[in-house]
């Protein structure tokens, strides 16, 4: 399994890999810019290194930046 490690933790887009204990055994962190490369990365990237029988997905979107106009008057 460390070969997945070492090949995930080589994608550009690949910001943390981390072993993990229980029912995964690898967690990564990927920066991609849209839903269509996420998928991209997941079947084209992820899904055809040896070793991978299983891939679990969270996708987490953070607000980098907002404007409002909340408490302008």
């Amino acid at each position: 399994m460390s070969s997945v490690g070492q090949a995930l933790a080589a994608h550009p887009g690949t910001a943390y890999v981390a072993a993990t204990t229980g029912s995964s055994n690898l967690v990564a962190v990927v920066i991609c810019s849209s839903t269509p490369e996420l998928y991209r990365y997941l079947s084209e990237c992820v899904g055809a290194l040896d070793g991978v029988r299983h891939v679990e997905t969270v996708p987490s979107l953070r607000l980098v930046k907002q404007i409002t106009t909340e408490g302008i008057r």
